[in-house]
């Protein structure tokens, strides 16, 4: 069995892609979530399927009042706020302050997140670099890093230039992005007011830009000449909603909606990611105690 801690760093928009993972892998688990970040999403998804997990503070785990589970496969997952998108530089000091904080509680990191707009950005690479603990981030087929949540979804960049070609003027949209829309849009909320009160009514008129953060967003996205959602299915996420939050987007945004056709969508960054992640990990050929001294409060789904 898996022995140790290991470490996430998660963004949301790609839980579902971890949830995945994690019903895939018939081994138990200890999971344990931190409670800041954007962390509700991966809650309310784990509760629905069903898997236990125990949440604690930050200040716990730093306080060293964090007690793994001895001999088995402990989870430590700590997510980063959806706004830090737009904000590359924050994203990656934020990241990279998580990184060195979880030192002394992990045996290695998985990054579930992309790089959005810090291209040089191999994080893996910079933990080997700073003499961290082993890192891991989705990568394609060939070991090249997928840059965003896109990427992710679809195995790498070669594979999103086809789908820029082919798809130009799309808004892409996959099951976690169309499930955390509004908290995607809410994230850079108060920048987003900011802008939207600093414009006059006749800067609107000119513009052509509608009240609201709606009409805000319809307007930005109309300079790129976007005119349809490509629905992409990646065949994980909340498949009962699916539809329906795709539907939602498309009603705020007025695009139409397109399926994307089969073949797109594709899991081998998500399951590549999971296994170097468990690698980091060590073996035991029997199971060891399994008692806990204090630690977070159980949440049982």
């Amino acid at each position: 069995m898996t022995s140790g801690v290991l470490g996430l760093i998660l963004c949301p928009m790609v839980d579902d892609n971890l949830v995945y993972s994690l019903l895939k892998d018939p081994e138990e688990k200890h999971i344990t979530i931190v409670e800041d970040g954007s962390a509700s999403s991966l809650k309310r998804k784990l509760d629905k399927a069903g898997i236990a997990y125990e949440t604690t503070e930050w200040s716990d785990v730093a306080g060293w009042r964090y007690s793994p589970v001895e001999g088995a496969f402990n989870i430590l997952v700590r997510t980063v706020d959806l706004g830090l998108h737009s904000k590359p530089d924050v994203l990656k000091s934020t990241v990279e302050d998580y990184a060195v904080d979880m030192q002394p509680f992990v045996d290695g990191i998985g990054f579930y997140l992309g790089t959005c707009g810090s291209y040089e950005w191999n994080i893996p690479k910079w933990c080997e670099e700073k003499g961290l603990k082993p890192g891991a981030m989705f990568c394609d087929s060939n070991g090249c890093l997928c840059h965003d949540c896109v990427g992710i979804n679809i195995a790498g960049g070669p594979k999103y230039n086809e789908l820029q070609k082919q798809f130009t003027g799309h808004l892409y949209v996959f099951p976690a992005m169309a499930s955390n829309f509004d908290d995607f849009m809410n994230a850079d909320q108060a920048e987003t007011a900011a802008t939207e009160e600093s414009l006059t009514d006749e800067m609107r008129e000119a513009l052509g830009i509608e009240p609201g953060r709606d009409g805000y967003l319809r307007w930005l996205l109309s300079l790129g000449d976007y005119r349809h959602i490509l629905k992409i299915d990646t065949g994980i996420g909340e498949r009962e909603t699916f539809d329906e939050d795709v539907r939602k987007v498309s009603e705020r945004t007025r695009l139409a909606i397109k399926d994307a056709p089969e073949g797109w969508a594709d899991l081998q960054p998500t399951d590549d990611l999971y296994s170097r992640c468990k690698s980091f990990l060590s073996r035991r050929s029997s199971p060891s105690s399994k008692g806990r001294t204090a630690g977070p409060s159980p949440h049982k789904a």
